[in-house]
């Protein structure tokens, strides 16, 4: 649900040549650029889109919209020969790929298909899983495309498998705002103080519908019925006029009411930080509906 983006135009160029790169030491040169040249000839061979022939070096640095296109045609044509498919999953998928760059130059701290739980690299390891949108033994040519990959928490990875899933968090079309939003229902009097009385709802559009239901969203989110009832508690306390005298008694010590919000309620205000924190699209939109009906006033 979290779009994510490479951090600048040079990030894809420098994964492609560590990706790629001969290293001095390395064994089995020739028949490494022998397999590489092979699957080049055979890519501008099966997949022109337009006119244009894609060499496996234009395939793994297609954008997104790129890989649809590619995706479509390898569907529609003849699949790559096993020995190159062995090559690029268990060489340069398992061996080659440069995973902590990659995440680190997503700048990924939050799983963008779940907004659950953290995606981040410690001790030269990734704490995540790279889950392929285009799953790779159907469409073994993107094993490695960059814009095919997804850093994601294990659980999200584990529920959607090779599944085909409807939306992509690099797809550039959508906001996250455009895709869903949350909101909750209460089914007893005592939800300030027993959690199981309030449940999760999600409203999400069309081009979410295949996430939402293989990767099993609305139950998943189930369980943090008790994020919803701090937000109702702090919405309760932390009214519009107790937070604008907390930011005027305290002048100079908050950067911006936006940053004394975030302090206050655990979370963010814009779109764009939402992969920042864990939940910040969940409570955005709560305690967005929680003061907008109490008191008026649209965070």
């Amino acid at each position: 649900m979290i779009p994510i983006s490479f951090k600048d135009e040079e990030a894809v160029s420098r994964l492609y040549h560590l990706l790629l790169n001969i290293k001095p030491k390395q064994k089995n040169k020739q028949k490494y650029l022998a397999k590489i040249k092979a699957i080049n000839k055979w890519c501008c061979n099966n997949i022109s889109i337009r006119g244009k022939k894609y060499s496996f070096s234009d395939i793994i640095r297609a954008d997104y919209d790129e890989l649809i296109e590619i995706a479509h045609v390898y569907d529609s044509g003849y699949k790559i020969p096993k020995k190159y498919k062995e090559f690029i999953i268990n060489t340069l998928y398992k061996y080659r790929f440069p995973r902590e760059v990659f995440v680190e130059e997503l700048q990924v701290t939050v799983c963008p298909y779940c907004n659950r739980n953290f995606v981040n690299s410690t001790n030269k390891r990734t704490m995540c899983d790279l889950d392929h949108f285009f799953d790779k033994d159907t469409y073994p040519i993107l094993a490695v495309s960059f814009y095919n990959l997804v850093p994601v928490c294990h659980a999200c990875n584990h529920a959607k498998g090779s599944k085909k899933i409807s939306y992509s968090p690099h797809n550039k079309k959508y906001n996250t705002d455009d895709l869903l939003s949350f909101d909750f229902y209460i089914s007893g009097v005592y939800f300030l103080y027993d959690k199981r009385q309030i449940g999760i709802e999600i409203d999400y559009s069309s081009i979410f519908k295949g996430n939402i239901k293989k990767l099993k969203l609305k139950e998943v989110y189930q369980i943090h019925s008790d994020i919803i009832q701090e937000c109702i508690k702090k919405a309760i306390v932390f009214n519009p006029d107790y937070l604008k005298y907390l930011y005027n008694t305290y002048d100079g010590l908050f950067e911006s009411e936006e940053e004394l919000y975030r302090i206050v309620f655990g979370n963010y205000l814009e779109e764009s930080s939402y992969g920042n924190r864990p939940l910040s699209k969940l409570t955005k939109d709560i305690l967005g509906n929680l003061i907008l009906d109490s008191y008026g006033f649209d965070i």
